[in-house]
């Protein structure tokens, strides 16, 4: 015998949930929300950190060795200049000159060289660092903001 409309709502009626129960569900949707965000903004907080903290480490000797080589690139020119000097039994000037320019052409390319390619910033110094820390995290949030942004 079917059932009259009435008689399947009966069936079906339910308790509605207390002040107490709707009060746990909402604060459980908050606080799950507000955990997933603040996992998510620590995880991206983190990388960068950890990100800049290995830039430095890979790039201080590097540029510690850029320097290096400037130095020892400015000997170099210094010595091929005295040589010049020392091997010419009489000082003629425009020959002098014109070696002299030649020597100092070749140490111009390989400073324009070190600025260009190895990044070298006129700074000799090797405790000053160009890479420090805070510029290294700059450079993290920078590249992990612009990461899938390029459309070529």
């Amino acid at each position: 015998m079917p059932r009259s409309r009435s008689e399947v709502f009966n069936i079906v009626e339910v308790e509605k949930p207390s002040r107490c129960i709707k009060f746990l569900r909402l604060l459980w949707k908050f606080s799950r929300c507000i955990f997933s965000h603040v996992i998510l903004i620590s995880l991206v907080v983190a990388y960068c950190l950890i990100g800049a903290y290995a830039f430095v480490l890979l790039e201080a000797n590097h540029e510690k060795e850029v320097k290096r080589s400037i130095k020892c690139i400015r000997e170099n020119v210094s010595e091929k200049l005295w040589e010049i000097t020392k091997d010419v039994a009489v000082l003629i000037r425009e020959d002098w000159t014109e070696q002299a320019l030649s020597e100092l052409e070749k140490f111009e390319d390989n400073l324009l060289r070190k600025m260009e390619k190895e990044g070298w910033n006129g700074n000799e110094e090797e405790d000053k660092a160009q890479w420090t820390f805070a510029g290294a995290l700059f450079y993290s949030i920078i590249v992990i903001t612009t990461i899938g942004e390029s459309k070529i």
